[in-house]
């Protein structure tokens, strides 16, 4: 038997992609509208009105599908956002880009209500899902410090301790930024978080000065 126009694989191909993409986007509507609890094959695959059948033949099931979204940029600031299409952080000195790198986090989770949301529910729950998402941002941590050395940036065990330190603290005061205005001394609104990027890119130098010091 003939196989069909050669123009018919191309087409199977953009209608997969396109039902891959709606899929993906409906993961994201989902967990706007009803959060954690309501995710679900059946759930999905209703918003983006495609069969569930299709969420197992492209992800392999629903934890493949939500690696796919916690890979989207939807999702978390990725090395593009972090560092410029054109790498351009890369080019500070060390401290400098550490410090420009914690900022540039800070400010893409502030962008992410949905992002800001589901690192409230990890908090108190942890899950096949959940730990999906965990491993989706280690890949892109460890991507980041691979760039960050191909750069030819030296960035000590400390520096590592101190910026994964720093992360999470951005991670908690951008979660904890959506109901209060104020944190001890800080002020979570935009000159609050200027101020908390300049303090880390103190820290950082003071770091790097004491490791150079005889």
């Amino acid at each position: 038997m003939k196989d069909g126009p050669p123009e018919r694989a191309p087409r199977r191909q953009a209608r997969r992609i396109a039902t891959e993409r709606a899929l993906v986007a409906a993961v994201g509507a989902v967990l706007r509208r009803d959060g954690m609890h309501g995710l679900g094959v059946n759930a999905v695959a209703a918003e983006a009105g495609a069969d569930k059948k299709l969420i197992y033949r492209y992800f392999g099931g629903l934890p493949g599908l939500l690696r796919a979204f916690g890979e989207s940029a939807d999702f978390w600031p990725d090395l593009d956002e972090l560092l410029g299409p054109d790498r351009a952080v890369l080019a500070l000195p060390t401290a400098e880009m550490g410090a420009e790198i914690v900022r540039r986090h800070a400010a893409g989770l502030r962008r992410r209500p949905l992002t800001l949301e589901l690192l409230a529910w990890e908090c108190g729950h942890r899950d096949a899902l959940t730990a999906v998402l965990e491993d989706v941002r280690q890949t892109i941590s460890e991507a980041l410090i691979a760039e960050m050395l191909a750069a030819g940036h030296h960035v000590p065990r400390g520096g590592r301790v101190l910026s994964s330190l720093f992360a999470a603290a951005m991670n908690y005061l951008a979660v904890r930024g959506r109901d209060i205005a104020r944190f001890g001394d800080l002020s979570l609104d935009d000159d609050g978080w200027d101020e908390i990027g300049a303090v880390v890119g103190a820290a950082f130098a003071a770091l790097l000065d004491a490791r150079e010091a005889p």
